[in-house]
């Protein structure tokens, strides 16, 4: 194992104290999709979507992992890096012998480690309260989903934070630009219905190709998993290329 990993790996457990030693990060990026997949699916128990045999459970837990990982990569990831930059924090690191590499990838790996066990949490709860279990051969996609969407999100949330004027205004920004495609996605609704021209540009978009990659998981539904695929790698590409164009230490 080289140095740049071990010190990788050591600032990852790092950012992983920091964050649970925090109540509000911890309170909205763990404990707040649980309680959405809580109070909505709970909602949904005994319904169907219009026209099918597929139970709206089905659907409904793999959009709240989506929404658990936009939570995680996104915004927290993108508000933490704005109030860091703002402290002062990311000047001060930058001077450190601790190479730039070696604590983004500390950072980056510290979101991946949330989003893991946010993902086991809604997974488990969604089998056990609402019998909503993924297919085996749908794995692969659960897996391969989730691996592109934190990858993605969490590059256009280390972008989002250069934008962000003040620490105060990171997470408002990153809520106002998510939420409002979240709800016309049909994350927390999978009846939920916007005129077609609207969902032709929701659908450009990458929360609901997340949402629908990982519904691939649970139960296989008329849409195109190639087109969600291209929708997520291409802004995942638009993702890595923001950040590394905007981000600043200081």
């Amino acid at each position: 194992m080289t140095r740049s990993v071990r010190l990788a790996m050591g600032q990852a457990v790092i950012e992983q104290r920091s964050f649970w030693r925090s109540a509000e990060y911890a309170l909205f990026t763990f404990v707040f999709p649980l309680m959405i997949l809580l109070l909505i699916g709970a909602a949904n128990v005994g319904s169907y979507l219009p026209g099918t045999h597929i139970k709206n459970t089905t659907v409904f837990v793999p959009g709240i992992l989506a929404f658990g990982v936009i939570v995680a990569a996104y915004v927290n990831l993108g508000s933490k890096v704005a109030v860091l930059r703002h402290d002062g924090v990311l000047k001060r690191i930058r001077t450190t012998p601790l190479p730039a590499g070696a604590y983004l990838s500390g950072v980056l790996g510290s979101t991946a480690a949330t989003t893991l066990a946010i993902t086991a949490c809604i997974m488990a709860i969604g089998a056990i309260a609402f019998h909503a279990v993924p297919r085996t051969s749908g794995l692969p996609e659960i897996v391969g989903g989730l691996i592109l969407g934190v990858v993605c999100f969490g590059s256009l949330g280390v972008a989002l934070s250069s934008l962000a004027r003040s620490a105060e205004s990171a997470a408002p920004i990153a809520n106002a630009s998510y939420l409002p495609i979240a709800i016309m996605s049909g994350i927390f609704d999978p009846t939920f219905s916007v005129p077609r021209w609207l969902s032709v540009v929701v659908g450009l978009l990458p929360v609901r190709a997340l949402a629908q990659i990982l519904e691939q998981g649970y139960t296989p539904v008329e849409h195109a998993p190639v087109t969600d695929l291209f929708v997520l790698l291409t802004w995942t590409a638009i993702g890595c290329a923001l950040a590394a164009w905007r981000f600043r230490w200081h």
